[in-house]
């Protein structure tokens, strides 16, 4: 009598080059973005939005997070929102900063 549950799950090579093909693609745009003369605001909003697409795949896939209970996805979550409240709190601070 076998009782063993088995988590195991099937494994497809199909969603891994999936995802590494849009983190090429991804990684190519930031590249070329790179060179669009929008300031240093605008550059830097770019920037950190294609950064944040391509972690957020990384977690998402490559470290199995789509396969983690909902509170540990609520977590990763609230230490990414921290993450860009201190930007946001740095970048604001300098933004405003007079020049003597």
């Amino acid at each position: 009598m076998n009782t063993s549950h088995s988590t195991e799950q099937s494994f497809s090579p199909r969603g891994p080059i999936i995802v590494f093909s849009a983190l090429i693609v991804l990684t190519i745009a930031t590249v070329m973005l790179s060179g669009l003369d929008v300031g240093n605001t605008g550059a830097l909003l770019i920037a950190m939005s294609v950064a944040s697409v391509k972690a957020a795949l990384v977690l998402y896939f490559f470290m199995h997070l789509n396969h983690e209970p909902l509170i540990f996805k609520l977590f990763v979550a609230l230490a990414f929102v921290t993450l860009a409240t201190l930007f946001i709190l740095t970048f604001s601070d300098y933004a405003f900063r007079g020049i003597a």
